[in-house]
């Protein structure tokens, strides 16, 4: 590659730093003239309380059935589901529509029922009472965790496609 930037250079009648650091102003200039682009982040646990600014949009007829048919999938709002997309599209995070809020929920349930077996388990051996571990709780535990996996992993991939438009 050395040598083709050489040759370039010379046909060019440059000396080959003096076409790199051109060629990085350029990059710089680019760069100043497209900032990248901020990306905002929650900034409290706590929802805002404040009063609401009201922000009216026009849309098209196919915009406006669109939106309408993605609210009813969501089962949301055509309201909320239009601050989901701005916010997901602020914060570059996704935002849980219902059907997902209900699989994370149920997760949370899962997770809890999961711990609570473990410290059975782990009492269990404490106590030296080894014969109550049995390779079938294990593998109810493992069930256990593979739903709860497959659980998270749909509402996760769920929230990242649902954006997508057609």
């Amino acid at each position: 590659m050395k040598r083709r930037w050489e040759d370039y250079c010379a046909r060019l009648g440059k000396a080959p730093s003096t076409a790199i650091k051109e060629a990085i102003e350029q990059q710089l200039v680019k760069a100043e003239q497209f900032p990248p682009v901020k990306t905002y982040q929650q900034t409290s646990a706590v929802p805002d309380r404040e009063p609401k600014v009201r922000v009216e949009i026009l849309l098209t007829r196919s915009e406006k059935a669109a939106v309408l048919e993605r609210a009813n999938l969501e089962r949301c709002s055509q309201r909320r589901l239009m601050i989901d997309m701005i916010r997901a599209g602020l914060t570059q995070e996704p935002q849980f529509g219902m059907k997902e809020i209900d699989a994370l929920g149920e997760s949370n349930y899962q997770l809890l029922a999961i711990g609570r077996n473990l410290n059975q388990v782990a009492k269990s051996m404490n106590e030296g009472r080894r014969d109550s571990v049995t390779i079938e709780s294990i593998r109810r535990l493992t069930a256990i965790i593979d739903a709860h996996t497959d659980k998270v992993s749909d509402a996760m991939r769920a929230s990242l496609e649902r954006w997508n438009i057609e």
